[in-house]
């Protein structure tokens, strides 16, 4: 390691809640020598005056620090939200992950329309704007039960299995009261899974751990904040391949990819910006915060942040 960094993170949890994950990547910046504070989102301002542009924190002038690790933890109006993220790009400060592929990995359907763009395997998906429209693509996706799912949804939020048609109109009424405006996402159940999915950490473009998870007794979401059980998981060496394809595809420094197995092989359920650290802490033992914050000491010495056209340029 070189000299010591001063390192943010930027969270974007409610003022009243503790960031866990922000506070263990702040503790292993700490623990390898550098400076840490976590930022919270909310008391960011943004100046738009002639020359640079600039930030705020609070009421002083924010002195950027040597690279600021992302904790995107917002579900409505991403590219709103996370704007800071990208105010910090125009003013050269380094970030893990990227404004553009933040807002690709929180929007389901444009993930799924990157990944089948690269022949990477996903599960049969049928998406509609009018939920007129909805039986018929319940019955391009197969038969019942369906997964129904809202493009921006996050720790199993938004998300419903569906055991018949008429269990589904009651589920629409409740997306369409709670989630106005959403895209609805029809997707096939994989019986096979038994409620069971894969979680392959990704960081600087190498798989550092994987866990399974496992959905608690009367649910289907596998998610460990949804009450599922982790445990230690061996890829397979297609599963690695699609996984590491998926987390380039989006453009994440940082991912957590979640893999369903299937009678046709692995396929992609998600691509996460913003993965938990806590099960796969808990599963495997392995410390994710510490390899974001190696990669974040990596980025800073490499330049790398400066590559991207797309990251300087306001419109991308």
């Amino acid at each position: 390691m070189g000299l010591p960094l001063k390192i943010g993170i930027l969270s974007f949890k409610p003022p009243e809640k503790r960031d866990v994950d922000a506070l263990a990547i702040k503790n292993s910046a700490i623990a390898f020598g550098h400076s840490a504070r976590i930022f919270r989102n909310h008391n960011f301002q943004f100046s738009f005056d002639p020359g640079r542009p600039s930030l705020f924190y609070k009421d002083n002038a924010f002195l950027p620090p040597d690279v600021m690790i992302i904790r995107a933890s917002v579900l409505e109006n991403v590219d709103i939200e996370i704007s800071t993220v990208k105010q910090l790009q125009l003013m050269g400060v380094p970030v893990v992950n990227h404004f553009l592929p933040i807002v690709r990995a929180k929007n389901k359907v444009r993930t799924l329309q990157i990944l089948q763009h690269e022949g990477i395997p996903i599960p049969k998906t049928a998406v509609v704007h009018n939920v007129e429209y909805i039986d018929a693509a319940a019955k391009r996706v197969g038969k019942f039960p369906l997964i129904l799912k809202i493009p921006n949804g996050s720790l199993g939020v938004g998300v419903s299995i569906i055991e018949s048609r008429r269990s589904m109109r009651s589920m629409i009424d409740l997306i369409s009261a709670n989630f106005e405006g959403n895209l609805i996402i029809v997707q096939e159940y994989v019986r096979e899974a038994k409620g069971k999915d894969i979680r392959v950490f990704i960081v600087g473009g190498k798989i550092i751990a994987a866990m399974e998870r496992k959905a608690r007794r009367g649910e289907f979401r596998a998610n460990f904040r949804q009450g599922g059980s982790v445990a230690l998981a061996d890829l397979t060496e297609e599963e690695r391949f699609i996984s590491l394809k998926a987390a380039k595809a989006i453009g994440l420094h940082v991912a957590g990819v979640d893999i369903i197995r299937t009678s046709e092989g692995p396929k992609i359920l998600e691509v996460n910006s913003n993965p938990g650290l806590e099960g796969i802490t808990q599963a495997t033992g392995i410390k994710v915060a510490e390899h974001i914050v190696r990669f974040a000491e990596k980025l800073v010495k490499q330049k790398k942040w400066l590559i991207q056209k797309e990251d300087i340029t306001v419109t991308a």
